[in-house]
Formats: structure tokens, sequence, C-alpha cells
């Protein structure tokens, strides 16, 4: 009986030497084995975490992309990534980069940039008047791979900004991404459907703040700029109903103007005022299970009138390395103090909120002489 057994495993073990030296049965095993993984990782995400990781990752996704190259962009001053573009385009790469051209209060910003794009011959296109800012920033790699940020491709972003970016591969994701954009570089407009992506003007104040108000624990908060009042009523009355809520931000919250942080204050939200990265994400964690980060600040501007584009995630992995990180940017930084103002009488607050909407909508208004000026200014001038 050992005998046999021996016998049969040596003509087992002939058997699989032949079809392993078998051309077509090596290209079967491979298709299958690439299948297998593809399955398992396709829809797999990773975070990158600014300023630890620099430009590697995305100079790397550049280089590395084999066919094609679409970039989205509000700010454009480093020229490292003009160069790995331009690189790219003279191996054979279709680039096509939609930038912002006159970003708000900084309009000679993308200028050097514009300047080395157009000079290297790479596709540029500017926004549709449809939003008042493209304010998007994304990375689109051969229709298959989306870098979905929170940072410009500037240099402070790599320096001293606290900044996020989530690389996501899964397909019908990255097709409603690609398709905004093709739509978006035709300057038409298409419909939007995908749960985990939130786009603005189209559906990110529903969804951001459905986010909020389905929090049943905690709900941690990166913030550059809050000051939507839809927003901060739905944060204050989450904290209100016992949801532990703290905002992360960089805002002087001592500021006279800022009454909407002693009104978060007095809600029970924890503010922390970070003192060693400037706070340029915008992104939520909420109850350990989701999150959220991109390009959409906490404004009405950002919820429903620019281009933009936040990505929600409810992979474990990345969710404990964005709570993990932003423990160690709360615990490393100091706590706001209390703003205390004088309790106003039901008279008074109406008046100040009257005064606080006119002064709203006067920089608002401001803001669109802005881009009137600019708009005169783009058809005096040939672009592509």
């Amino acid at each position: 009986m050992h005998l046999l057994g021996e016998k049969q495993l040596s003509e087992r073990t002939l058997l699989l030497n032949y079809f392993m030296n078998h051309n077509l049965c090596k290209l079967l095993i491979f298709c299958f084995l690439f299948f297998i993984h593809g399955t398992c990782f396709c829809s797999h995400s990773e975070l990158i975490i600014e300023p630890e990781q620099g430009t590697y990752p995305l100079l790397h996704a550049v280089d590395t992309a084999r066919r094609s190259v679409n970039l989205v962009m509000y700010g454009f001053t480093d020229l490292e990534f003009v160069s790995a573009l331009s690189q790219a385009k003279n191996k054979g790469k279709t680039i096509q980069v939609l930038l912002q051209h006159y970003p708000y209060k900084a309009t000679d910003e993308n200028t050097a940039a514009i300047e080395a794009l157009l000079k290297s011959n790479v596709l540029l296109k500017w926004p549709s008047d449809h939003f008042q800012l493209t304010h998007q920033k994304t990375f689109l790699m051969d229709d298959g791979t989306a870098i979905v940020m929170t940072f410009n491709l500037t240099h402070s972003s790599f320096k001293n900004e606290r900044n996020f970016a989530l690389i996501i591969h899964d397909a019908d994701d990255v097709k409603e991404i690609q398709n905004v954009f093709n739509a978006d570089w035709q300057h038409k407009q298409t419909e939007v459907h995908q749960e985990n992506l939130i786009w603005s003007p189209e559906n990110s104040r529903e969804k951001i703040l459905s986010l909020i108000q389905h929090a049943q624990s905690d709900i941690r908060i990166y913030a550059e700029s809050l000051t939507d009042y839809e927003v901060i009523g739905a944060l204050a009355r989450a904290a209100r109903k016992g949801v532990k809520v703290t905002l992360l931000t960089s805002v002087n919250t001592e500021k006279s103007s800022n009454k909407k942080f002693a009104f978060l204050q007095r809600a029970g939200v924890q503010i922390v005022v970070s003192q060693h990265y400037y706070i340029h994400a915008k992104a939520l964690i909420i109850d350990n299970q989701i999150a959220m980060l991109g390009s959409i600040n906490f404004t009405r501007e950002s919820l429903d009138k620019n281009r933009e584009l936040s990505v929600v995630t409810h992979d474990p992995v990345i969710i404990k390395q964005l709570q993990q990180t932003y423990d160690l940017d709360s615990h490393s930084n100091v706590l706001a103090p209390s703003v205390n103002f004088k309790k106003l009488s039901l008279p008074l607050l109406i008046v100040q909120g009257i005064k606080d909407l006119a002064r709203f909508h006067k920089s608002d208004s401001q803001e669109h002489r802005h881009y009137r000026r600019h708009h005169r200014l783009r058809k005096k001038k040939l672009y592509v």
C-alpha cells in the first residue's frame, strides 16, 4: 500500500509538472490568480497623510500611470508636479488638467504653473462659470484609480499643513468621478448617484447634514473653515443630545466675529486650536465607523456654489489611521478658551442675527464682483 501510494504521488507530480510547463496552462493560472487578487483588492482604499508622506505618493502615481492622468485642481504652485505631468505627456500618456484660473484672493497664484503647462503643451482648461469656484482636488489615473484630496498642489501642503488624500479603486466610484470630470471638461452638466461620493453643489449639504444628524456617540472634525449656519446648528444639536463633538481647527476662536464658536462651546462642543500644523484638512470621523474627507469646507459657498468633491469611507483600517492622527493632533495642541458673550434678549438676538446676515451677504456680493471682473479679463485673452 505504501509503494502504491508513492507511485500515485509520483504520477500526480509528473502530471502537475507537465501542466505547469505548458504555456497555456501557465497563462490560465496567471489569469486566475490575477482575477482573485483583483477581486480581493480592487475596492481597497489607501490613505495619504500629509505632510508626513510628502509628494512621493502622488508623483509616483503620475509616473506609474499607464495611459492617462486627469487632474482637477484649485491651487497649483509646486512646479515639481508640472514637471511630472510634462514627463508623463512626453512618454505618450494623455494628460488633462482642469485648473481654477483665478483662486479667490490669490489671483496670480497659479500663473507660473499655467505658463509651464502651456509651454509643455499639456491639455489645460478653465472650469465652467456655472460654479463660483472649482475647488475640487482630484487625480484620476487610467480610468481605474482616483485620488481625492483635501490639499492643493502647493509647497505649503507638504510642509506645514495637516491634510489627507484617499486613493480609491472602487470601479463605480471611479467611473462617476471620471464622468463628472468629462462633463466639467466640456462645460456640461451630469447626474451623480454614488452613495460614497459627496458632490458640491449637487448633494453635499444634504449628505453632510445627514452624517452629522445620524451620529450616535462621537464626531471628530478637521475644519479649515466653519461658517455655515446649518452645519453649526447640526453640530450643536448633536452635542446637546449627548454626542461627543470635537472640532480641530487653526481659526482664532477668540476673535469677536467668531460668535459661532462660543455658540458651539455653550452647546458642549470641544474646540481645539492647532499650534503645530495649519489645519487645511476638511474631514469628519463619526462613531468610529464612518469618515469623510475631501475638498468640501463647511461653508455656504463650498456647499452650495463651488465644484467640490469629498468621499465617504467605511474602511476600518482607514478610519483607524484617521482616528490615530486626529487624537495625536488634538493632544499636541490646546483647547480653545471659552468665549463668554453676554446673554442677549430675544429682540437683541434677532437684531444681531440680521446684522450677521447682512454682513454675510455683503461679503458674498464682494466675491461675485471679484469673479465678474476676472470673467471680463478672461474674455480679453485666448485661453485653452
